[in-house]
């Protein structure tokens, strides 16, 4: 059995399957607004509990990325600055969601069930490509093949399960109780991108060193 040989990595999967879950939880009460009472999204105590997580989820991914960016240096601390500001970007979906939700006055008008259907599928689908063509990209930049050992692992193959779940459910959600496809959409895309933070805790990072305190 492997030993987990980059700790840090964890906090990144783990603020993304946290992330995942408050995402997925307003997708359940918008695209459910006939059963679901969508004004508890406006509540004061929701966003405190929710922003208070969010900077929790800040500081894991900050923690999972500082060494990597820290030792790394010319083309590699690109890549690992590019890699962090999109991993934060992520983890603040549910903040760049209140902005964009109290721009377009959705808390005290709600979208239709169809408009947020439509915007779960144009998130899933960018999720989707950017994660695939992204390390596509950086593999072709850095000449870094990748090994078939990595490719075939079981954590490889389970993001690529959960891939293909996603997209069934949202195919199948037409045929599944309380919109089940749309709602659990964004944690499956969350749960997606924390499966790749696991596999990096299974392997030393390249550029990662212990850090040494200046006396």
């Amino acid at each position: 059995m492997q030993k987990i040989k980059d700790y840090r990595a964890l906090y990144g999967a783990l603020a993304l399957t946290i992330v995942g879950v408050f995402l997925s939880f307003n997708s359940l009460v918008h695209v459910n607004g006939d059963a679901f009472d969508t004004s508890i999204l406006s509540q004061r105590w929701y966003w405190e509990i929710l922003l208070n997580v969010q900077i929790l989820c800040f500081a894991f991914m900050w923690f999972s990325h500082h060494n990597r960016i820290a030792y790394a240096s010319g083309k590699w601390r690109a890549r690992a600055v590019v890699n962090f500001m999109v991993s934060m970007m992520a983890v603040g979906l549910p903040v760049i969601m209140l902005v964009l939700g109290a721009y377009y006055d959705w808390y005290r008008n709600p979208p239709s069930q169809e408009t947020t259907k439509l915007i779960v599928r144009v998130a899933v689908y960018i999720w989707l490509v950017s994660n695939f063509a992204v390390p596509t990209v950086q593999a072709i930049i850095f000449h870094k093949a990748k090994k078939p050992s990595r490719i075939l692992s079981h954590l490889g193959i389970t993001r690529h399960l959960v891939a293909v779940l996603m997209i069934v459910l949202l195919v199948c959600n037409d045929y599944l109780p309380v919109n089940l496809g749309y709602a659990s959409a964004a944690f499956l895309c969350c749960f997606h991108g924390a499966l790749a933070y696991v596999e990096k805790a299974f392997r030393p990072p390249p550029h990662d060193r212990p850090v040494q305190v200046m006396v």
